[in-house]
């Protein structure tokens, strides 16, 4: 897909690699191989966030952040690794304009609890710490990292 065809391709890269880091940084914390399980650039990308929605396909960034403005939304991101794999998230707008990405849980074959707000699954409980990223929102809905801190 180029940037010609969908010229909303960048702000989807932002957010499938928010996506990829907090999916990540869960597994790490849990102690698992996000490598095995398939958290990496060539199984989360643009195309399955894409096949991951029904079959509309993913709305454009800024229609999604107005969507997450009206309420949290939840988003289930599908990748395929050893297996179906699937993450929760749940975006929601910040007052000060910021898309807040929230993992909430992890399907690896087991669910695992990630936020909190989930409760306990099968015995086990959530992390205690918040994995969530703030993205910038700018014009248009178009999504921009902040920069890592120094």
């Amino acid at each position: 897909m180029s940037a010609e065809a969908d010229p909303d391709l960048g702000s989807k890269q932002v957010l499938v690699d928010t996506l990829r880091n907090l999916a990540h940084y869960a597994l790490r914390k849990t102690r698992r191989d996000a490598e095995a399980l398939g958290v990496t650039p060539a199984c989360f990308t643009v195309a399955a966030l894409t096949e991951s929605f029904s079959a509309g396909g993913i709305p454009s960034t800024a229609a999604l952040v107005e969507r997450a403005r009206q309420g949290a939304l939840e988003l289930s991101f599908r990748w395929s690794a050893s297996g179906p794999l699937q993450a929760s998230f749940e975006l929601s707008v910040e007052p000060r304009g910021d898309l807040k990405v929230r993992l909430l849980w992890l399907a690896l074959p087991e669910k695992v609890p990630i936020s909190p707000r989930v409760g306990v699954v099968d015995g086990r409980k959530p992390l205690q710490e918040a994995v969530t990223e703030l993205l910038r929102v700018r014009e248009g809905g178009r999504l921009e990292s902040y920069p890592p801190p120094r």
